[in-house]
């Protein structure tokens, strides 16, 4: 070999190669997420647009959510004491899709989403948007945002409410309920 093709190959192997692994755990985790000792995978599957669960409970069959229609390039999975995160971020806005193991129902299931979003309405970039969350275990609603009045930013006061979702597991889910979830936060945020 001559130096420059050992050059090329240290720099893939020392550089490239972990860059691109690191770049990569945050797309597939492995942990037990259904507590019986045993690893279990989620990952995020960017061609068919879904999400990928192996459970080790359930002989490790490929459990596939429905289509993520809107899955961005601001995506990724991050793991919680209880289960995972997944996080589909649009720059300017994004949500976050909390899942746990359902002992009795043995199966993945959404416990709550949160929403960011810097501008509700359009103008005043970044000053009059917010934040949100449901715990869909409880239906308990809590959200955070600005409005504009009378060209001026304010805070409204924070929002405690309750919003109903169907149960939702992962085989069930899809983005159109994070995108239902925005209609009734923007309807509350327009009361305002």
């Amino acid at each position: 070999m001559n130096k420059l093709t050992i050059y090329y190959t240290a720099v893939f192997l020392f550089f490239i190669l972990p860059a691109t692994s690191f770049a990569q755990s945050t797309r597939r985790l492995v942990k037990d997420f259904d507590h019986d000792l045993k690893k279990d995978t989620v990952y995020i599957n960017s061609d068919t647009k879904t999400l990928f669960c192996r459970l080790s409970s359930q002989k490790f069959k490929k459990i596939e959510s429905l289509k993520i229609w809107k899955l961005n390039f601001g995506n990724t999975l991050v793991a919680t004491k209880a289960g995972f995160e997944f996080w589909n971020d649009y720059g300017r806005s994004g949500f976050i899709s909390t899942f746990a193991y359902n002992k009795t129902e043995k199966k993945m299931q959404l416990v709550k989403m949160q929403r960011t979003d810097y501008e509700v309405s359009g103008t005043y970039s970044g000053e009059n948007g917010g934040t949100s969350s449901v715990d869909l275990l409880t239906n308990k609603y809590t959200a955070q945002f600005n409005v504009v009045h009378h060209n001026k930013v304010v805070k409204i006061p924070v929002i405690h409410t309750l919003m109903v979702f169907p149960k939702t597991y992962l085989q069930t889910f899809s983005d159109d309920i994070n995108f239902d979830y925005e209609k009734k936060c923007v309807a509350l945020y327009n009361q305002y």
